[in-house]
């Protein structure tokens, strides 16, 4: 019968042990930015899987598509079909960025 035991010495559980630096909850401020993508929504979808190829942002970060009805939202559509895909990012600002 092979019988293995481990021995630990107390030096080596010090050894082991840190402690981690303190957690602070304070986020840099930041600033909305919205990103609004118009068209068919093959192109749409294409310009999302390219940003997303690009680690720009995820394709599940985007809004389904919205139609654009014929007289329009805001933007008017030139095509039938357009949709709008719509993407929130909150970019961080740096102390000295603030204005605006």
């Amino acid at each position: 019968m092979l019988q293995i035991q481990s021995v630990w010495s107390p030096s080596n559980l010090e050894a082991t042990q840190f402690s981690l630096p303190p957690l602070t909850c304070e986020l840099p401020p930041r600033r909305r930015l919205r990103h609004y993508l118009v068209g068919l929504p093959e192109d749409t979808q294409l310009a999302i899987d390219r940003l997303h190829l690009l680690h720009y942002a995820e394709r599940f970060e985007w809004t389904r598509a919205v139609q654009i009805p014929q007289n329009g939202i805001v933007i008017n559509s030139n095509y039938p079909g357009e949709v709008l895909r719509y993407l929130r990012r909150d970019v961080r600002i740096n102390a000295g960025d603030e204005s605006g």
